[in-house]
Formats: structure tokens, C-alpha cells, sequence
């Protein structure tokens, strides 16, 4: 054997160097039958080999039990089987009425979750925001600096009475003061509490020619006096009907007092035994609010 004829046997020889691999295809069949093997582009099939499929044709269907075809019921309804499970989980519907009322569940849920909807903005939104911005303005009476404290104390107990339920309002609350520099205790609720500080209110509403929520013609009261005397008044235990008034009442003191005009800061505001001008009674009224919502917040848990 001449070196020419070695060297063309050797290229005869060489070892074909396989292409690419291609990439799995989402809905190949997963039955688990092997793929007839297909000639590369440009080599002709080998004499005997099986002949390639031609694009377009039908699927072969698996032969799947019942178990399994019902398993695969979820997934057909998403559209996630395989091409032969399809066909395989539809030849099964026409033939199995449970499974095909449980397909039609399913099918009617994925419907649910892929409504159809448009995610865009309405094109008319940021103008109706701006519009509505702009509109806006300040108000022409505004609050006074020197009650903002018992306009933000009264907001801020009235946000924890909004939380709390109807048997809290019943929670048992120690209350302590003191009375010429001895101190005193005294048990109450949380309705209790909110109806000891309605009636101390009251001081200042009555300053502010409001209604008193002891009544018309109650004499002079001490503080402690005025919330036994409403105590003593109630037919049965407060509870939350006490929040209506008494916020009511914040609410009608703030406003009186943001229309009285600057003059009305130095108003007197009785306290039997001693007087307050109405610019540090609210501070004092804002300092005792703010010193029971604490209370009520320990009772309840807050």
C-alpha cells in the first residue's frame, strides 16, 4: 500500500464530528418513545433506516390509564401537556363524563385568572388630579397655634376609640390626681375615663357660652366634682355611646375657638378654686387628654 493510499483511507476514516444538539422543545412528547432518527440536512437517510415524518402530521397518541389522564387534567386546562397528551386527555373527555365536568371546572378558573383587562391609565386621570390639586385651598379660618396640641391630642385618642371594641370600653382604668398635694385614686373604665374628661370640657365649653354636658344651671364645680356628678347622672354603665358626645364636643370647642378671633385667647376659664385663661386651659385640657390616652392604651392593650 503506497503513503497516497494510506492517506486516503485515513480520510476515509475520520470520525464525523456530530452538529449542534438542538434545544428541547416545550411541547415535545413525553411519553418516552424514541425519535426515528432524521438524515442531516445535505446526507441522504440510510438504505433501510426509518423515513422521517412529514411536518403537519397528527400526533401519535399515547395509551395512558385513567389515573393518569385525570392527573393530567389540570395541566390540559392550562394548555400545558404535551401534543399527545392532548390528544389523549381529549379522546378520553368524549368518552369519560366526570373527567369532563372536571375539565370544564378547571377550564372555567383559568378563565378567572386571565381575565381580560386594560392595565393603562385612564388618559384623563393626571389631569383630574391636577385639577383637583389646584383647586384646593387653605382654610380661610385656620386654627389657632395655641390649640393645635388639643386639636392633635383629641384626634389622636379618638383614632385609639375608633380600634377598640365594646367590651374594652368596660376595661378597668385607675385613675390618679391630686387634690391639695394628697394624692387620690379612683377606679374607672375607659368609658369612664372618656366621660371624666366630656365633663371637664365642659369648663371651657361653658367659658365659650356652649352647652355644658352637665346641664344648664350647674353650679361651680372642681373638676373631680364635675366628673362625679356626671358619673352619678348615667342610668347604667357608659360605654362607646360616650365617644359621639365627647368628640363632638373637641370638635365644637376647636371651631368655636378658630372663629372667636384673637381675643378670645385671653378668656377665663373657671375652675372653682382657681382660673386659667383659655389659651393654657386648652394646653392643660390637650396635657390630660394626652395623659389618659395612655391610660386607656395600658387597659386595653393597645
Amino acid at each position: 500500500m503506497t503513503a497516497a493510499d494510506e492517506g486516503a483511507e485515513g480520510v476515509a476514516r475520520a470520525p464525523r464530528i456530530p452538529g449542534p444538539r438542538p434545544s428541547a422543545d416545550d411541547h415535545a412528547d413525553l411519553t418516552g418513545r424514541p425519535e426515528p432518527d432524521v438524515a442531516e440536512e445535505g446526507e441522504a437517510a440510510e438504505p433501510g433506516g426509518p423515513a422521517a415524518e412529514p411536518e403537519g402530521e397528527a400526533p401519535d397518541v399515547p395509551v395512558l390509564s385513567h389515573g393518569v389522564l385525570k392527573s393530567l387534567l389540570g395541566a390540559w386546562a392550562l394548555s400545558a401537556c404535551s401534543a399527545g397528551e392532548t390528544a389523549a386527555v381529549e379522546a378520553h373527555l368524549t368518552e369519560c363524563g366526570p373527567c369532563a365536568d372536571e375539565a370544564l371546572r378547571l377550564r372555567d378558573a383559568v378563565a378567572l385568572l386571565h381575565r381580560d383587562r386594560d392595565l393603562d391609565l385612564d388618559p384623563l386621570l393626571r389631569s383630574r388630579v391636577l385639577e383637583n390639586c389646584l383647586g384646593r385651598r387653605p382654610a380661610r379660618i385656620p386654627i389657632p397655634d395655641w390649640v393645635t396640641p388639643y386639636d392633635a391630642e383629641t384626634a389622636r385618642l379618638d383614632a385609639l376609640l375608633r380600634d377598640i371594641g365594646d367590651a374594652e370600653w368596660h376595661a378597668p382604668v385607675r385613675l390618679t390626681w391630686y387634690e391639695e398635694e394628697r394624692q387620690v385614686r379612683r377606679k374607672a373604665t375607659v368609658a369612664g375615663v372618656i366621660g371624666h374628661l366630656f365633663a371637664v370640657d365642659g369648663l371651657v365649653a361653658g367659658a365659650l357660652g356652649l352647652d355644658d354636658p352637665l346641664g344648664a344651671g350647674t353650679p361651680e364645680l372642681s373638676p373631680s366634682e364635675r366628673t362625679e356628678a356626671f358619673w352619678s347622672g348615667l342610668e347604667r354603665p357608659p360605654g362607646r355611646a360616650l365617644r359621639e358626645p365627647w368628640r363632638d364636643q373637641s370638635h365644637a370647642l376647636i371651631r368655636t375657638v378658630s372663629f372667636a378671633g384673637r381675643g378670645v385667647a385671653d378668656l377665663t376659664v373657671t375652675y372653682k378654686d382657681f382660673a386659667l385663661p383659655l389659651r393654657d386651659s386648652l394646653l392643660e385640657r390637650a396635657f390630660e387628654c394626652w395623659l389618659h390616652a395612655d391610660d386607656i392604651a395600658n387597659a386595653v392593650a393597645y
